[in-house]
């Protein structure tokens, strides 16, 4: 009887500590789990974290511009800031290396042709060089472009003059082809006369019967 005590008592003991055993290897590995799991987040942090600096630093290098990059701090050309663009010059200079070829061409009332020419005809024929086409009449000229004061013209403007005997009313009309200064402009138009020639603006004749300046560019 008693040794069958000793053998259940040493049965539940073994059994006792197998289970303890079984059960400690148990919580041992779930540490080494969690302890995996935890180092394999940080792990992927530390990862997201610098591919992240990376994808930072291309754009930084994407949007800085390169050594050999220049740029303008000016957004206007220098024509451009002087009131006439580059373009506008160009085709002054077109217009009246036209209007200058008629130069000797006879006045004649209704003309555009090299036999005979008035002054809104040689305009009209000289600014088509360039694909502009100017009304026909002086006066109607006279409404084309922007208004600038004397002091102000430059080659290519149009400058207009009346009959006094009428008052105002434009009657005859050139084209600004040089500025030297104040006191130093000439201009080209069909004169009765003479026909096609060039004068001084500043002659007392022509400042008497000066109505307006207009820029056609």
């Amino acid at each position: 009887m008693r040794t069958r005590k000793i053998t259940c008592f040493l049965t539940a003991f073994f059994a006792l500590t197998i289970s303890f055993t079984a059960c400690q290897s148990s919580k041992s590995g779930g540490r080494k789990k969690l302890s995996v799991l935890t180092y394999e987040k940080k792990r992927g942090s530390r990862s997201g974290s610098a591919s992240q600096g990376q994808y930072s630093a291309r754009r930084k290098e994407r949007g800085r511009p390169s050594s050999g990059a220049k740029t303008s701090s000016a957004g206007k050309s220098p024509a451009a800031s002087r009131g006439r663009s580059a373009d506008a010059t160009a085709d002054a200079t077109k217009v009246i290396e036209a209007a200058r070829s008629y130069i000797g061409t006879p006045y004649r009332y209704g003309g555009t042709t090299r036999r005979g020419m008035d002054c809104s005809g040689l305009l009209c024929t000289s600014f088509q060089v360039v694909n502009i086409s100017l009304p026909r009449p002086s006066y109607e000229q006279a409404e084309y472009g922007r208004e600038v004061r004397l002091r102000d013209v430059q080659p290519g403007d149009l400058v207009f003059f009346s009959d006094k005997k009428i008052g105002n009313k434009v009657t005859h009309v050139g084209m600004v082809t040089v500025v030297n200064g104040r006191g130093e402009v000439t201009f080209i138009h069909a004169s009765t006369s003479r026909g096609v020639t060039e004068d001084n603006l500043y002659k007392e004749y022509y400042q008497k019967i000066f109505v307006k300046a207009v820029r056609p560019f």
